[in-house]
């Protein structure tokens, strides 16, 4: 007999399979179950419903991600163009498993609109914390009025513009961290 954690993975790694396949509205709690190979009673003894279970796999799936980065932004030790570097280099590392591992562009929408906004909320909240510390250590200055979350926004989104405005398969980095610096220069003033 599997263990309540066996059980527990089993659903979640079934659920990733057919989410990914299938998207959040095409994918049925009964296709899931199937997947898993457990009973219905199962699937409901721990997750509530299927859009649980569907928060449960995105948030599995960003957790290596979220991590990575928000060490990157919390090691105080890195000056800036250390974290910058650290931060592309987590990148490129990330675009390359998001498209050759999962094949990214080819997951259906529902899972790529969810993956990007989980990644904008944990950024954003992880830039806004970092952008404080810098500011308050007087190690950057903001060129917009703006508060710490705000500007976290604006810097992630027009980064994200940059990033993406290219072939994000190939990733060139010092053409992009070029043009990252360019659009940062206009917003923030690092000491």
């Amino acid at each position: 007999m599997a263990k309540r954690g066996e059980t527990k993975e089993k659903i979640i790694t079934a659920a990733t399979k057919v989410f990914f396949e299938y998207g959040y509205e095409a994918a049925s709690v009964k296709m899931i179950i199937e997947e898993a190979g457990v009973v219905t009673g199962s699937f409901y003894h721990f997750f509530p419903s299927k859009e649980s279970l569907f928060e449960a796999v995105i948030a599995q799936f960003m957790q290596g991600y979220t991590e990575r980065i928000g060490a990157i932004l919390a090691n105080e030790s890195l000056s800036f163009d250390q974290v910058i570097n650290a931060f592309l280099n987590e990148l490129q590392a990330s675009v390359r498993i998001y498209y050759e591992v999962l094949q990214g562009d080819k997951l259906h929408w529902t899972i790529q609109a969810s993956l990007n906004a989980l990644t904008c909320k944990t950024m954003v909240e992880s830039l806004a914390t970092y952008f404080a510390r810098m500011k308050e250590a007087g190690k950057i200055e903001y060129l917009i009025d703006a508060d710490d979350k705000t500007l976290a926004q604006i810097f992630f989104r027009g980064s994200e513009a940059i990033i993406h405005s290219g072939d994000e398969k190939r990733i060139n980095k010092t053409a992009l961290k070029a043009k990252l610096l360019e659009f940062w220069s206009r917003i923030i003033r690092f000491q």
